[in-house]
């Protein structure tokens, strides 16, 4: 069954709101968003961002699967997976003169939100481009915890693997 990027897109900003600022925004709000950051279908295999290239964007997925890779000296290495609800390439809204540190392909037909720095930028009223906002925000923080808590095991591990513990 396809799945109406547009419809899909709509339904994915209204739920965003809900979830992020528990309140219904006028169709006006999400309009302005998808008129800025129309919806984009991404078939299954197709590179989304290239490491390396400037970061000008972030996308939020509205259905599908993306999947991280990053080049090392023995290949390329998968560092992970996004699926609906995740956002990819969101440093770039925070630290757009970086480039990207990871390629990122479709793992499956998928459908995103390509969200360039601008849109936050020109919709500080809009209350769905707060609901982005929070939700780059909760997204940044979970993966800083995470990354963090890895630190920390890895750590322990080698204290472990030395005899310090």
């Amino acid at each position: 069954m396809r799945i109406n990027p547009q419809h899909a897109a709509r339904l994915y900003l209204h739920g965003l709101t809900s979830l992020h600022l528990r309140e219904r925004v006028d169709d006006a709000h999400v309009d302005w968003v998808l008129q800025r950051s129309p919806p984009v279908e991404v078939p299954a295999g197709h590179v989304v961002l290239r490491q390396g290239d400037p970061a000008d964007a972030a996308l939020l997925i509205v259905h599908g699967e993306l999947c991280a890779t990053v080049h090392a000296e023995s290949g390329e290495r998968e560092v992970g997976a996004a699926g609906a609800w995740d956002v990819v390439g969101e440093t770039a809204l925070f630290a757009p003169t970086q480039p990207r540190s990871a390629t990122v392909r479709a793992a499956r037909d998928s459908t995103c939100l390509r969200v360039p720095r601008a849109l936050l930028e020109e919709g500080r009223e809009n209350p769905v481009v707060a609901a982005i906002e929070y939700h780059l925000l909760h997204t940044l923080t979970h993966r800083l915890r995470s990354t963090n808590q890895g630190i920390v095991e890895a750590m322990a591990e080698g204290a472990a693997r030395r005899g310090e513990a």
